[in-house]
């Protein structure tokens, strides 16, 4: 009877008639099969099992945003006397940021603008459109235990929800 020369292999996972004479030469095809894959894939951008720094940033990013807003508190602007803008928290006093949130953020019942004031320069940031029920970033970056206050371009009273 004669020998069949070729054999049942396994590799990878995967069953392939191989010839024992020629093993190396099926082993280097197959590396180097795997080899090419993997170079397109990375060359598409695509990764296959892990997460990457942009989407585990991404995820905290997410997490973070969730548990600054979490802690948000429903406030009242108060009416200035002196007839100007409405502002946040009371005349005189100023509210101080915590380390839940990276931004001061605001998320109004009516569509205003918003501006913060700074204690420690005496200045405020510029005017940012806010649209009801949405979160808006009126202050970007800021570091924990500054102190603030905020103006609105309202005369009569408005709510917000305030997350910093």
């Amino acid at each position: 009877m004669k020998r069949n020369k070729f054999a049942l292999a396994e590799a990878d996972g995967a069953l392939a008639l191989t010839d024992p004479h020629h093993q190396g030469r099926d082993m280097r095809k197959r590396k180097v099969a795997r080899i090419s894959v993997a170079a397109a894939l990375l060359a598409g951008g695509v990764t296959i099992g892990a997460v990457g720094p942009a989407d585990a940033s991404a995820m905290r990013s997410g997490a973070t945003a969730q548990s600054c807003y979490g802690g948000a508190h429903d406030e009242e602007f108060w009416v200035s006397t002196s007839g100007g803008n409405d502002f946040w928290p009371t005349q005189g006093s100023y509210a101080t940021t915590t380390s839940a949130c990276a931004d001061i953020n605001v998320k109004p019942s009516e569509s205003h603008s918003f501006t913060v004031c700074f204690k420690a320069t005496g200045s405020c940031n510029g005017w940012h459109y806010a649209p009801a029920g949405q979160w808006t970033v009126v202050a970007s970056q800021v570091l924990d235990s500054t102190k603030f206050y905020l103006q609105s371009n309202t005369h009569g009273g408005i709510a917000a929800y305030l997350a910093y």
